[in-house]
């Protein structure tokens, strides 16, 4: 015997389509188009005389990697080695994230105090926080400024040509990174089961042993993504050296890779636009095995834990 056909709900058929239609629709113009014309873009050139674009093969790929990658233009090299600072940013904030969290989880005394304090940056607007730090700077009535020119320390910190204002740019980068990244790892210890904390307790371990032996492995997974985060770091690193230092700099002393894709994007013109394209490409493609060797690294360090 032959089974029936079964009847195709269209009614149920529709309304699933209608669901997903949107984000279809949306993925396909905003991710895929974009990306793919991007590509196409980095092989061409825009005339001025035709006023189109003509086809120029890898010629642009070739003289930005003898800009950035063999000392032909400084400002370029500069651009690209400043990216990968953000190393510097990641690992200090890295272990104070750590104690941060670890510290309000323990409830420590002035512990709301410190938690607010962590979390200005992720409640205040960023510009907002940029002006306020930059203004405690200012070499004319900048109060931080004022306290290092009595000691005999005074310059301008705020100057294009300075070389304190790396040190500004760190220290915004941590302040402001503390937030979001100490409420990542504190949830994760929140999740920690109260019977083991317990129980290490009657063991006798202490406050430093209870976090490098109980509260660390069992947050392996978060620590993981922090990790690979951190690996992915200077492909992000742009909008916060740009607001803080506010001037690329002589040579792009304080340009980053985000910074002049940015900026290139935003009021360039074609040629810029088209050598952004070709940047943020080549730098993709110079990260992946980067990326790879760090995904590497947490699933071996830092197991999924069950509990």
């Amino acid at each position: 015997m032959t089974k029936p056909k079964k009847k195709i709900n269209w009614r149920e058929k529709g309304f699933i389509l209608a669901l997903v239609i949107v984000p279809l629709v949306n993925f396909a113009l905003f991710w895929v188009y974009v990306n793919i014309d991007t590509i196409v873009m980095t092989f061409q050139r825009f005339s001025i005389r035709n006023n189109n674009y003509e086809w120029i093969g890898f010629d642009r790929y070739v003289s930005l990697f003898q800009d950035c990658f063999m000392g032909k233009n400084k400002a370029m090299q500069n651009m690209i080695l400043n990216s990968f600072r953000s190393y510097i940013i990641q690992i200090v904030l890295f272990p104070l994230c750590i104690i941060a969290a670890y510290a309000f989880f323990k409830k420590i005394r002035w512990e709301k105090y410190f938690r607010v304090t962590f979390y200005l940056p992720s409640v205040i607007s960023i510009t907002v926080l940029v002006l306020m730090y930059r203004y405690m700077f200012h070499p004319d009535f900048g109060p931080i400024s004022m306290m290092f020119e009595s000691l005999g320390l005074g310059g301008d910190w705020l100057s294009p040509e300075s070389d304190r204002m790396w040190g500004l740019i760190y220290v915004f980068c941590i302040w402001s990174g503390l937030g979001s990244t100490v409420i990542m790892m504190n949830s994760a210890m929140l999740r920690i089961p109260k019977e083991i904390i317990e129980a290490g307790k009657l063991d006798g371990i202490g406050f430093w042993r209870e976090l490098f032996n109980v509260v660390l492995p069992l947050i392996m997974p978060t620590i993981g993504v922090f990790i690979l985060g951190i690996f992915l770091s200077p492909l992000s690193f742009g909008v916060l050296p740009m607001l803080v230092a506010g001037n690329p700099g002589v040579d792009n002393k304080f340009m980053t890779m985000g910074w002049y894709i940015l900026s290139s994007v935003s009021g360039g013109s074609e040629v810029t636009m088209l050598d952004a394209s070709t940047v943020g490409l080549m730098m993709s493609v110079f990260m992946v095995p980067i990326v790879v060797f760090g995904r590497l690294i947490t699933k071996k360090f830092t197991p999924e834990v069950d509990f």
